[in-house]
């Protein structure tokens, strides 16, 4: 399941490999805030290794914690 962190608090890689990330339609102007409790950051979809390849065959829309999915913009980013 993808990560919606900011700048600031980048994934750990400590369970699944999050080396890439996509933006939110609308970054840094979007709704979507960093999951870290307190933190209101702007924040970019963080992709599991599954979730790049689907990236990659033309999806946009991945879910993150609590169900919701979000649409991401056309551009893949190097962690």
């Amino acid at each position: 399941m993808a990560l919606a962190r900011c700048d600031e608090h980048k994934p750990d890689n400590s369970g699944d490999d999050y080396h890439t990330y996509a933006l939110p339609v609308g970054y840094p102007q979007t709704a979507v805030t960093c999951d870290v409790a307190d933190c209101h950051n702007p924040a970019r979809l963080w992709l599991t290794k599954d979730e790049r390849q689907r990236f990659l065959a033309g999806e946009r829309v991945f879910s993150v914690a609590g169900g919701t999915r979000l649409r991401v913009a056309d551009d893949l980013f190097p962690n």
